[in-house]
């Protein structure tokens, strides 16, 4: 693998935040990175799922001795394979409104949940999700700021339809490419977005209006991550096909799919019935969570390599790296893991009792099954 670039920000510890106020439009974040232009270059994005916050996980993540919340140890099997990336990005489905901090259904977790992602190589987290509303309008601002105070970069919601038009697309640029990360919900489980906050929403009218946006900003590939599908189910259904086959016709270079919670395939689809296949990772299942179902006690990064050859980027491989979430439920000091869970890959099944052993063999099987005919990330010695 190629020494990669990391792009990861340095967290900014917040104190309180007050109601949110709807910024102007000088003060709010820009949304690109500028580099210098390399003509011939390799650039390394990195995909994960649903990071959850369910109610045991808000408790095991809780430190007496630090007194506070501390979720940062809790990625160390996974981190390396998002910090060497030259950009990793996962699907934030919580707010982050603040106490009383409560788990499923509607989810608030402690804003330390979002410094762990980021000091643990996380550059960007998508919100367009079912649970973007789940605190109402307080909480979609309150998770907005924080993660603009925190300086971590992030998409998919909006305080107002200004601060959308200023960030949207969400364009990064690294070693000259330039790269349109757009995000996109099905719903926010019936609950309605008070104005003037905006949830992306599956919308074609105006999904081809911000492809045609990113287009005219320049961006040379454009990367769809759609909140979308059936829960539990392995398989893509046929809405998902539907709309993935809109994207392809748009432009997309390649699409990333959360929410089902279980891992589905990738597939590969045409563009406008030429030579030009676009990936699909239709789910890429959760990244930590407490469910403990079958299919559903893990997930799968997706590497996406693109070269640069004389100034023209193309998409070069697509592969995926399989984990299991590894619930430790109490302070293990004999190996010096604390209560939390952690995303492990095969290489830390030896650390795991019998029964976990078990489930965590079952899961890489599963996911092999699912995902026969696509590649899988070798595992780095880190």
């Amino acid at each position: 693998m190629n020494n990669f670039i990391s792009t990861g920000c340095a967290a900014i510890l917040l104190s309180c935040l007050p109601v949110a106020k709807s910024p102007k439009l000088e003060d709010l974040p820009k949304s690109a990175n500028k580099v210098e232009l390399i003509q011939d270059s390799s650039v390394c994005l990195v995909f994960a799922g649903d990071l959850m916050g369910h109610g045991p996980m808000i408790s095991a993540a809780w430190s007496d001795s630090a007194n506070s919340y501390d979720y940062v140890q809790w990625f160390q099997f996974i981190s390396p394979y998002l910090s060497k990336a030259d950009f990793s990005a996962a699907n934030l489905e919580v707010t982050l409104a603040g106490q009383p901090y409560s788990g499923y259904p509607q989810f608030s977790s402690p804003d330390e949940y979002a410094i762990a992602a980021q000091k643990n190589g996380i550059d960007l987290l998508f919100t367009a999700n079912n649970h973007s509303q789940d605190r109402g309008k307080a909480g979609l601002e309150r998770t907005i700021l924080t993660l603009d105070n925190l300086g971590i970069q992030h998409t998919g919601t909006f305080i107002d339809t200004a601060s959308r038009q200023l960030n949207y697309p969400y364009i990064i640029e690294i070693k000259g490419i330039k790269i349109a990360l757009m995000n996109y919900t099905y719903g926010t489980n019936g609950l309605a977005v008070s104005k003037p906050n905006v949830v992306n929403m599956i919308d074609m009218n105006q999904i081809k209006e911000d492809f045609k946006s990113a287009k005219e900003r320049g961006a040379h590939f454009f990367i769809p991550v759609m909140h979308w599908g059936t829960e539990y189910n392995t398989s893509e259904n046929s809405e998902q096909q539907r709309i993935a086959s809109f994207l392809a016709n748009e432009g997309a270079s390649a699409i990333i799919g959360m929410h089902p919670h279980v891992v589905q395939p990738i597939k590969s689809i045409n563009q406008n019935n030429t030579a030009h296949d676009i990936p699909v990772a239709y789910s890429l299942g959760n990244f930590i969570s407490n469910q403990r179902d079958i299919n559903r006690d893990g997930g799968i990064l997706v590497k996406l390599e693109i070269s640069q050859k004389n100034g023209t980027p193309e998409l070069k491989t697509i592969q995926y790296l399989p984990f299991w979430v590894w619930r430790v439920l109490s302070d293990n000091t004999y190996i010096n893991i604390k209560k939390g869970y952690y995303p492990i890959t095969e290489r830390q099944i030896g650390l795991l009792n019998v029964t976990d052993s078990i489930s965590a063999s079952l899961f890489f099987k599963n996911v092999r099954q699912i995902l026969s005919e696509s590649t899988e990330w070798p595992l780095e010695d880190y």
